[in-house]
């Protein structure tokens, strides 16, 4: 008993183990870097700067310009933990740096990165004298500007009096434009006459500000103190999709005119009403944020409604993954070996910029163009890579498995997308059932399949019945005619016991699906039976049957409607008979025969009353009829029906033999 729980003990720890496993995977690279960085020459402090990768043990790998970076004392790469650091660099240090991240399945790369050298320079030392009137705009240029680096970090400050540090404050009738020079848009007595005025630069990163040249001022008198707005200054602005841009427009006049904003689809901007613009710098500043291709265009300032400037935004990028492709762009993949694997990388400018350049596409940072036919296949657009047959890593072979990348470039940048490609142990089938069974209804079949696939994954089952019908069901649990065990991986058919229509319900296509996340085979099994199946309705015959039944109703109808006019038609008939019209159209002349026969001192059929009601037609002939035949014994004996109307009437030859009976009576 003690050894059976031993037993037990040891698979549950093995099977633990074997669960632990993990798919072997190349670096993913997820730092995230800038395009530059700038470090100054005099640094006091060591400038650091980080590469993180993930999946397994890494080394990492710092290159300049492609070469290796060795360690020094102006230079360390930390293998281990991925960082460069600049401890005192030199101007053969700045240059264009990539960090690659390397294991035994792959190489990662990062885009590549420019170390600049962030600087400072000085201004000339000058003094000049500038006119200014009074009430009218004064331009006080921002000579002579020296390098500052990098650009988008430099501030031009102004200064006001000699060897101060005063700041000139922008306000409603002072501006600075995009040039760093200075603008009064009306000058006061505020501005008095030999102030002086200096422009500066400060630079952020270095912590540094330099003086620049002083401009004193000369004033003179005016007595016009209303001035119409006049465009002094409009600045085109380029910028990032997604990032923000900020647009300007400066106007003199006084008093100080107000600044309307309309887009590049002439509508005007309400500001209280909208997160995608705001004003800034008393109105002359429009900033655009989050910006996207709709937002290119021109942009019209208008002063007062009388003046107008327009400033142009230019909305651009580097290349970027083209979100109307709906390819998974390098993304990354797993695969059984033997099979391709395919990335994708379509890249796009911004809306009216050149194309990018075509992916160059690279295996663990190197050039695949030698292995192109072989191992890999790219499409003529070179914006597909298909690696072919994948093969995992051995000790003797590289095998399929690494980092891939695809790079593009246009007039703003370059682009460096990575994916990591795994290439694990196929699913491979080790037990499977035939391929077809016959069965009657006292058959009991059992379903068997097994498989396996990479140590790092664990197999499912899943099965699905189809029937003759093309239906298909899936199979999920158990219960009646079907049991399932051993994780899925067992199917039984019960046929035992079932009703007729019950068994031929099990006749069909079974199918077992057997996946893991990343692939999946199939195999199917036809249960067959020489049972003569109970007749069942085509779709087709029942629909024969449902028109058979829709005719025979509109038969029933038609039968039902001539049956109705044919008794109507009878029950017309029955009314009053055209006597006359009938004794005409048999060639006689009923009036006559009528005179002569001794009845025309009777009224007629359709006259109101009659005149003789109470005579008696023994009174008039002298004979006593007694009966129906004695009547019509008068008239030759027997009776022929031929010589009656259809309303019993006599016509032609009975009309003599009334004749002669009435001459005899007499």
């Amino acid at each position: 008993m003690a050894f059976h729980k031993l037993v037990l003990v040891t698979i549950a720890i093995t099977i633990r183990i074997y669960s632990c496993q993990v798919i072997n995977r190349p670096p993913s690279m997820h730092q995230v870097f800038e395009s530059s960085y700038y470090i100054q020459r005099d640094h006091s402090t060591p400038v650091k700067i980080d590469c993180k990768a993930h999946n397994g043990n890494i080394t990492y790998q710092w290159r300049k310009d492609n070469v290796a970076v060795r360690n020094s004392r102006e230079v360390a790469v930390d293998s281990k933990l991925g960082t460069i650091t600049f401890t005192r660099i030199q101007m053969s240090d700045y240059g264009t740096y990539q960090c690659f991240a390397s294991n035994e399945y792959g190489t990662a790369l990062s885009s590549p990165i420019e170390v600049k050298e962030a600087r400072l320079g000085s201004f000339p030392v000058d003094h000049v004298f500038q006119d200014c009137t009074k009430f009218q705009h004064c331009l006080i240029q921002c000579r002579d500007r020296p390098v500052c680096e990098p650009a988008s970090q430099c501030r031009v400050e102004w200064k006001k009096g000699l060897g101060t540090d005063n700041n000139v404050p922008v306000s409603d009738r002072v501006a600075v434009d995009g040039k760093g020079n200075l603008h009064i848009l009306y000058v006061t007595d505020e501005d008095w006459d030999g102030q002086e005025y200096g422009c500066g630069l400060w630079n952020e990163v270095t912590k540094t500000f330099t003086k620049g040249s002083m401009t004193s001022l000369n004033i003179k008198e005016s007595s016009q103190s209303l001035i119409e707005p006049i465009e002094v200054y409009a600045e085109n602005t380029k910028a990032y999709l997604g990032h923000t841009a900020v647009l300007q427009c400066i106007f003199s006049g006084s008093p100080i005119p107000k600044i309307q904003w309309k887009t590049p689809e002439l509508e005007v901007i309400d500001f209280s009403n909208t997160n995608k613009y705001e004003l800034q710098d008393f109105g002359r500043k429009l900033v655009v944020k989050n910006l996207t291709s709709n937002d290119e265009g021109s942009y019209m300032c208008i002063a007062d409604n009388k003046v107008q400037q327009q400033a142009n935004l230019n909305v651009t990028s580097p290349p970027f993954i083209n979100p109307q492709n709906k390819n998974p762009q390098m993304a990354d993949t797993y695969v059984s070996g033997g099979k391709n694997a395919v990335f994708y990388c379509d890249t796009v400018s911004a809306q009216g910029e050149f194309p990018p350049s075509p992916p160059i596409w690279k295996k663990n940072g190197k050039d695949i163009s030698a292995s192109r036919g072989v191992e890999f296949s790219v499409s003529s657009d070179m914006r597909e890579l298909t690696v072919l047959e994948t093969k995992k890593p051995t000790p003797t072979r590289a095998g399929s498995t690494g980092s891939y990348q695809c790079v593009s470039e246009n007039s703003e940048g370059m682009i460096l997308k990575d994916a990591f490609l795994a290439v694990l142990d196929p699913i491979r089938i080790i037990t499977r059932p035939e391929k077809s069974y016959n069965i009657d209804r006292e058959s009991l079949v059992s379903l068997a399949v097994d498989a396996t696939t990479d140590p790092a994954l664990s197999l499912q089952y899943r099965w699905r019945f189809r029937n003759a019908n093309n239906q298909t069901t899936p199979i999920s649990s158990t219960g009646g005619a079907y049991a399932l065990s051993n994780g899925n991986r067992n199917l039984t058919i019960n046929a035992q016991g079932l009703k007729k229509q019950e068994f031929f319900q099990l006749i069909g296509r079974y199918y077992v699906e057997i996946y893991h996340q990343y692939d999946a085979e199939f195999v199917h099994v036809d249960i067959v039976t020489d049972i003569l199946s109970i007749p069942q309705e085509t779709p087709a015959q029942a629909n024969l049957w449902f028109l058979g039944i829709i005719f025979g109703i509109i038969i029933l109808i038609i039968v039902i409607i001539l049956i109705i006019c044919m008794l109507y038609r009878n029950a017309c008939k029955s009314g009053t008979y055209p006597v006359d019209e009938k004794e005409v159209a048999a060639g006689h002349d009923p009036e006559k025969e009528l005179a002569d026969s001794g009845f025309h001192d009777l009224s007629r059929a359709d006259e109101n009353g009659h005149k003789f009601d109470n005579i008696s037609l023994s009174d008039d002939f002298g004979k006593q009829i007694e009966s129906d035949e004695d009547s019509m014994g008068e008239y030759g004996g027997d009776l022929d029906i031929s010589k009656f109307n259809e309303d019993g009437s006599f016509i032609g030859i009975y009309a003599d033999k009334l004749n002669n009976s009435k001459q005899s009576t007499v």
